[in-house]
């Protein structure tokens, strides 16, 4: 396979939405299987398109491709091929691994002022943005011209139609309390990474005492949901507080591709530091 079929198949898998990780070998120094420029993709179940040499080091460059994948961060890596390091060659390498990676799937329960501020920056940052309102008037292209997709919904169970999964990001931030209370229980018994609700203290402390006495666990709510969700910042209008919500998005994005698997991230809450929003009534 050329270095051309490997390129091919990046972008057939870019189209795809299938994550990979991309590996070069940039430079080389004495007896090594293959010279720089060598390319080799590697898939999410460990197959792979392409070579950068075979045998121990390819092995090696394979499972160090998977753990850049789940990171989310690029990585330069040295090897020595010594004997003392299961090699036969002698020689030394450098691989570059870039892993690429779907758009972030963010959902936006609402589309209010405060949606429309977040759906703009969220895109901007690098989001694939879902804007989900019971009012069709508002999801035009005109006030959401950035959104991937515009979907109306009664807010029953929206979620049921949408690929929810560990990588999915929700933020809540609908007109009204009733809306998003029932919001945050159906968003809880999905496998979102990240679940935010815009709103104050006082709404957070109603919204856990009348999640717990419909059976959830206090715990499992505060280590999951964001609320008032936000970084502190001191935000007061729509377009504020959105860029306090994104910038959380980023920080958790990022901190949850630091820890392989991203377990860690998502018990690192920012319940407590979030902003109390007092504008919670633009949001509708």
């Amino acid at each position: 396979m050329t270095q051309t079929d490997v390129i091919a198949a990046l972008q057939q898998y870019r189209q795809q939405d299938t994550p990979c990780t991309l590996v070069i070998l940039v430079e080389s120094e004495g007896s090594v299987p293959a010279k720089p420029g060598a390319k080799m993709l590697v898939a999410a179940d460990g197959s792979t398109i392409g070579t950068v040499g075979g045998g121990a080091l390819e092995h090696q460059a394979t499972d160090m491709a998977l753990e850049v994948m789940a990171a989310g961060s690029p990585r330069t890596i040295q090897l020595h091929l010594t004997e003392e390091a299961g090699y036969a060659c002698g020689g030394h390498v450098s691989l570059y691994l870039e892993p690429m990676l779907p758009a972030p799937q963010l959902l936006i329960c609402g589309a209010g002022h405060v949606g429309q501020a977040i759906c703009h920056l969220a895109a901007y940052a690098g989001f694939a943005v879902t804007v989900i309102d019971d009012r069709e008037e508002f999801l035009t292209e005109q006030l959401l011209p950035h959104a991937h997709h515009r979907m109306v919904s009664d807010f029953i169970e929206p979620f049921t139609c949408l690929n929810v999964d560990e990588h999915t990001y929700i933020v809540i931030c609908t007109r009204g309390h009733t809306h998003d209370f029932h919001l945050v229980e159906q968003a809880l018994a999905t496998p979102a990474l990240y679940i935010g609700m815009l709103g104050s203290r006082r709404k957070r402390a109603t919204l856990i005492e009348k999640l717990t006495a419909a059976g959830l666990d206090q715990q499992q709510i505060e280590a999951r949901l964001y609320t008032p969700v936000g970084l502190d910042i001191g935000g007061q209008t729509p377009r504020e507080i959105g860029v306090s919500i994104v910038a959380q998005l980023i920080a958790q994005r990022r901190c949850h591709g630091s820890q392989i698997g991203g377990t860690a991230a998502r018990s690192r809450s920012l319940t407590a530091d979030g902003a109390d929003q007092t504008t919670a009534p633009c949001a509708g």
